[in-house]
């Protein structure tokens, strides 16, 4: 079985794993908004986080597909049954080893680009000399994205219900 059909019959399951809905509700439930897919997202992932570790000295990764099928599991666990809501991310049953860093974008139609900045968006409160955050403030998904320790990456996107999208990206050594 190709990964895309086991990531497909295991997104199949967890859906069909949630609760029905109430019919009223979801006759008026927007569509969901289709997150982008492939390729595209390989690169705009690998463009954007490999510009940050570049700007600070740091090696770039390379994509690592089982990484990204992990990333895949986390965020379709998240869409179908914490209903994207990434307090709940800790009850995912799928453990992974990887760091992972995780997004939630609720307007238009999130981009890779838009998790990679969000994420970047906590560098003036990480103190790289002594690898601290600010006191106070979130620096840690901007601290995985420059860690030199980690050679790989992998990364999802995948559009929510309710709209929007979530996104995690695993790091490895």
């Amino acid at each position: 079985m190709s990964s895309l059909a086991f990531l497909t019959v295991l997104s199949l399951l967890a859906l069909a794993a949630t609760p029905p809905s109430d019919a009223a509700s979801a006759a008026v439930a927007p569509p969901p908004v289709r997150a982008p897919r492939g390729p595209a997202n390989v690169a705009q992932f690998l463009s954007a986080i490999n510009a940050a570790r570049a700007d600070v000295g740091v090696p770039p990764l390379s994509w690592n597909a089982t990484v990204a099928q992990r990333a895949k599991l986390h965020v379709t666990w998240l869409r179908a049954s914490a209903g994207c809501d990434l307090s709940k991310k800790e009850r995912d049953p799928t453990r992974f080893d990887e760091a992972m860093t995780f997004f939630r974008g609720y307007n238009g139609r999130p981009t890779p680009a838009d998790a990679v900045a969000t994420w970047l968006s906590e560098r003036p409160w990480y103190n790289r000399g002594a690898d601290t955050c600010a006191a106070g403030q979130e620096c840690g998904n901007y601290k995985l994205v420059v860690a030199p320790d980690f050679r790989q990456l992998g990364c999802a996107l995948v559009a929510c219900p309710s709209g929007g999208a979530v996104a995690a990206c695993g790091y490895r050594g």
